[in-house]
């Protein structure tokens, strides 16, 4: 559930955004190493910074 609800945040925030911000946040994504997804806390700081990336861009 609460997966659901960080995946529609991010969306709902991206559609504000233009290609160049869109192509910055996935970049960003990207990055974020694949073998640290799976640790709470990790995923915790990596959405943390990911709000604070989408709220400074509007």
């Amino acid at each position: 559930m609460y997966h659901t609800e960080l995946e529609t945040e991010i969306i709902s925030k991206m559609k504000g955004l233009n290609g160049n911000q869109k192509s910055a946040v996935l970049n960003y994504l990207e990055k974020i190493p694949k073998m640290s997804h799976s640790t709470r806390v990790y995923r915790r700081k990596a959405m943390k910074q990911i709000r604070e990336a989408l709220s400074g861009q509007k």
